[in-house]
């Protein structure tokens, strides 16, 4: 059988399929020139999280070429479907799928690690269930988002929320059973006291947990003393990573995503209860409250605003409130805390004493 021009049918076929291998390698060709250029341009970030896409992603990504999109479309849907069913293990594995069509979209890591820590983990009845999906949706961030995408700040912000919202508030009713597990996972590698300890075995183990322990190190020394068993701290570390590298709007919000937990930890910043007893009791760490203030008004003067003005302002009464009536030894803290409070204020303070912040006076709104 011949074409209209007489030329044999198999030839014909034979030139299209000649075509397409071409188009394959160019695009093949292309994704590793364009994977050179991306690595370059991240030259300087943290090497322990840098990687080369295996070759099997390479060749999904080069193959597929302008039909990745709809691939894509197809999955999310799938992984819709999965979802409603109840079959988790196999969401996973097609989470896996839908960020291997583009391991540098950060959107689709936040997604997944997302549907997982949060939209799955409810689904289980048992504490001990929800705590291996809100691990696993802390992993995928945190070992393959960041993997790929070492400087893409909005990774490390959603991963220190997970810290700071998922595993250190209370809205979760397995919450306690995700702090105490973090608790004993670090207990090993730090002091008494929740510090961090820097012999070789505690590194070792640190560095398993994708922790730097210099970096954690240097945390405690520019903040002061943080309980590495409590949540907030994590969430700082990977926070300050973040701002690091955040430019434009993603600025504000990483900053937000550094003071927020520091400022918590001011509150209820040093573990007080009992691992072995599986209780948990948090107490406030002063030491935290001048570094934290310190932090709020760097901010405010970047990013000036009212709001900004007065996060910093209540921050500032409701800690000498808090540290002058029920923390002993605070006095340095909330005198350091004052005079800060009447700086800012300025012409505002009049005749403003610490005890009237004692006893309960607040800025006014300006």
């Amino acid at each position: 059988m011949t074409d209209a021009r007489g030329d044999p049918m198999r030839l014909k076929t034979f030139r299209w399929v000649a075509v397409l291998v071409l188009l394959v390698l160019a695009a093949a060709w292309q994704s590793r020139r364009l994977a050179s250029a991306r690595q370059s341009h991240q030259a300087g970030a943290y090497a322990a999280v840098t990687s080369k896409p295996p070759p099997a992603l390479t060749f999904v990504v080069a193959g597929l070429g302008g039909f990745r999109g709809i691939v894509a479309e197809v999955l999310w849907f799938r992984a819709s479907r999965l979802q409603e069913e109840g079959r988790y293990m196999e969401l996973v594995q097609l989470a896996d799928w839908i960020t291997m069509l583009d391991p540098h979209a950060s959107e689709a890591w936040v997604y997944n690690a997302w549907n997982l820590a949060y939209n799955v983990s409810v689904m289980m009845n048992r504490p001990e269930d929800r705590l291996r999906w809100v691990e696993n949706g802390v992993s995928l961030l945190r070992d393959e988002g960041l993997r790929f995408n070492p400087r893409e700040a909005r990774l490390y912000r959603e991963l220190a929320w997970f810290y700071q919202n998922k595993i250190g508030d209370v809205l979760d009713n397995a919450h306690l059973t995700y702090k105490l597990k973090l608790a004993e996972t670090f207990t090993p590698s730090l002091n008494a006291d929740g510090t961090v300890r820097t012999d070789a075995a505690s590194r070792s183990r640190l560095t398993a947990q994708r922790l730097d322990p210099d970096r954690m190190a240097a945390l405690e020394k520019r903040f002061g003393p943080l309980d590495w068993r409590l949540p907030n701290s994590h969430a700082l570390y990977w926070a300050t990573q973040g701002l690091e590298l955040a430019t434009g709007s993603e600025r504000l919000l990483s900053s937000r995503a550094v003071y927020q937990p520091l400022v918590l930890s001011v509150f209820n910043g040093r573990f007080t209860g009992d691992l072995a007893a599986r209780q948990w009791a948090t107490a406030p760490n002063p030491a935290l409250a001048i570094s934290a203030a310190d932090v709020l008004a760097a901010t405010q003067k970047e990013f000036p605003s009212r709001h900004m003005r007065n996060v910093y302002l209540n921050f500032l009464t409701t800690t000498i409130r808090g540290l002058a009536s029920s923390v002993d030894n605070a006095d340095f803290y909330v005198d350091r805390l004052f005079r800060q409070l009447i700086q800012e204020l300025g012409p505002n303070a009049r005749d403003v004493t610490l005890d009237d912040i004692v006893k309960g006076w607040i800025p006014h709104e300006t």
